[in-house]
C-alpha cells in the first residue's frame, strides 16, 4: 500500500483524467490524498481521496484561458497561456507540496503536466522527495532535431531539410517571449531547488522519473529517439456514469455528427458549437452536442434563438454509447476528445490554435484522420464542406483512424500507470533519481 499524492491545476480538463487513476488506487487499498481548488472537492471524496486544498484557492480563482483580439500570432498562443495560468503559482505549488511531503510522508506524486510545482519538485535529490510521475494528457512537448517546437503546430517536413528548419524554429522561439518565459522558469526553479533545468522550455517535464504518455505512438511524430522515461501506456478511458437523455431513444436513423469544446476552455459556445449547429441546420444529420459543463442553454442563447430541429444539446453523454453511433466527431482538438475519437475509430473535424490545441490537431492533420479547419472561431461555410468531406469520403479516414484505434485497443492505461506506481514505489529513496 503506498502514499499517493496527486495534483493538479483546478481546470475540469487537467482534473477529471486522474480522478480515474484516483478511483483505481483508492479501490485496491492505496492512501490517497488530492491537492486542488475547492471546486473539486465533492468528486474528488467521492472517487477515494483525501481532498487538500490549494493555499491560494480562494484568494487566486482559476485563470481563463487568455485570448488575443483581432488577428492572432500562433506562437504566442501556448506562451501566453503559461504566463498566464501556471508561472505565477509554481513556487506556492511546490512549497505546498514539499509542506505536505514533509508532514505526511509521500511515496509517490502524480500530477499533471501544467502543475509546474511537481517539475520543481522532480529536480530534488531522490531522498529528499517522493517519486514523481507525470500522466502526459497533452502531445508530446519535449525538444528533438526532428520536431518543431512545440507550440509551432508544424508538421515534420519529409527529407533532410526537417532538421534544419526545426532547428530554425528553436532559435527564433527562444529569441521570443517563449525564451523569456524558459529563463524566467529556470530561475525560479533553480531558486526553489538549487537545481538548473536543461534543455529547452518544455523539457522541464522531464524532471519527472516517469512522464506517462497518455497515447500511442501512432499518434507521435517519429523520433530518432525519445527519452528513456517516456512511456507510452495509452488514452485513458472516457468518464463512465453519465445517463442518456429520453431523445437518445427515439432518434431517427439519420447519421450523427457530435461536436464538443471539451472541457476546457469550453465558456464560449460560439467559437465551435455553434456555428457548427448553424453550419448542419439543412444538412440530412443529427447534430449532438455536449458542452462539457456549461448549461446548455448558453447554446440556444448564443444561437439567438430555438434549436434546429436537426440539433440536440447536452451537458455530457456517455460516450461509450455516443461515439460508436456517430459518424464524425467536430472538435476544438482537446486530447481528451481527438482521443476517445480515436478509440473508436471516428473520423474528426477540428478547429482550435490555442493551448496544445495546435499541437494535437497538428496531429490530426498528420495521421489523416480527421480535416484540421486552423481556425480558432470557426467559419460556418468551412465547419459545413468539412464535414461534407468527411462523411462523402469515409471509407478513407475511417481506416486512417482505424489504425489508431486498432493501437489504443492494445493498450490499457490505467493498468499501466498503476505497474509504474507500484515500480517507482518500490525504489529505495535513497538512491539518486536519474538525471
Amino acid at each position: 500500500m503506498a502514499r499517493v499524492l496527486f495534483t493538479s491545476a483546478r481546470q475540469d480538463g487537467f482534473v477529471l483524467p486522474l480522478l480515474q487513476l484516483v478511483r483505481a488506487m483508492a479501490a485496491r487499498g492505496d492512501e490517497v490524498w488530492f491537492l486542488c481548488g475547492e471546486a473539486h472537492r465533492e468528486r474528488i471524496e467521492e472517487a477515494g481521496a483525501t481532498f487538500l486544498r490549494l493555499p491560494y484557492d480562494a484568494e487566486v480563482p482559476p485563470g481563463r484561458v487568455p485570448r488575443r483580439r483581432g488577428r492572432r500570432r500562433r506562437s504566442h498562443e501556448v506562451p501566453d497561456l503559461l504566463w498566464t495560468l501556471f508561472l505565477g503559482t509554481v513556487e506556492a505549488d511546490f512549497h505546498a507540496v514539499m509542506a505536505l511531503h514533509h508532514r505526511i510522508g509521500f511515496d509517490l506524486l502524480i500530477a499533471e503536466p501544467t502543475f509546474v510545482g511537481a517539475t520543481a519538485v522532480g529536480l530534488l535529490p531522490r531522498y529528499e522527495r517522493p517519486a514523481v510521475l507525470t500522466l502526459g494528457i497533452l502531445p508530446l512537448p519535449f525538444s528533438s532535431p526532428d520536431v518543431a517546437p512545440f507550440g509551432a503546430g508544424r508538421v515534420p517536413l519529409e527529407g533532410p531539410l526537417n532538421p534544419l528548419r526545426n532547428a530554425l524554429l528553436q532559435v527564433a522561439a527562444n529569441a521570443t517571449r517563449t525564451g523569456a518565459l524558459r529563463q524566467a522558469f529556470g530561475e525560479t526553479i533553480e531558486r526553489l531547488t538549487g537545481h538548473r533545468p536543461t534543455g529547452q522550455l518544455f523539457d522541464l517535464g522531464l524532471t519527472a522519473d516517469v512522464w506517462a504518455q497518455a497515447s500511442v505512438p501512432q499518434f507521435e511524430y517519429p523520433r530518432r529517439s525519445t527519452p528513456d522515461r517516456v512511456r507510452y501506456v495509452g488514452p485513458l478511458p472516457a468518464p463512465a456514469g453519465f445517463p442518456l437523455p429520453d431523445w437518445w431513444y427515439h432518434r431517427d436513423g439519420r447519421r450523427i455528427v457530435h461536436v464538443t469544446q471539451g472541457t476546457y476552455a469550453n465558456q464560449d459556445p460560439t467559437e465551435l458549437i455553434v456555428p457548427t449547429i448553424a453550419a448542419l441546420a439543412d444538412e440530412d444529420v443529427l447534430v449532438v452536442a455536449t458542452t462539457g459543463g456549461p448549461d446548455p442553454a448558453s447554446v440556444e442563447r448564443a444561437l439567438g434563438g430555438a434549436l434546429p430541429a436537426n440539433a440536440r444539446v447536452e451537458r455530457f453523454l456517455p460516450y461509450d454509447h455516443l461515439l460508436p453511433a456517430a459518424h464524425v466527431m467536430v472538435t476544438n482538438g482537446g486530447f481528451g476528445a481527438v482521443h476517445h475519437a480515436l478509440r473508436h475509430g471516428l473520423p474528426l473535424v477540428v478547429a482550435g490554435t490555442t493551448e496544445d490545441r495546435l499541437e494535437v490537431n497538428a496531429r490530426v492533420r498528420w495521421t489523416g484522420v480527421g480535416v484540421d479547419l486552423q481556425q480558432q472561431r470557426a467559419d460556418p461555410a468551412r465547419v459545413r464542406t468539412a464535414v461534407r468531406q468527411v462523411l462523402d469520403e469515409r471509407a478513407r479516414f475511417r481506416r486512417a483512424a482505424s489504425r489508431l484505434a486498432s493501437a489504443i485497443a492494445a493498450t490499457d492505461a490505467v493498468a499501466s500507470v498503476l505497474d509504474i506506481a507500484d515500480e517507482l514505489t518500490s525504489a529505495p529513496a535513497g538512491r539518486p533519481a536519474r538525471r
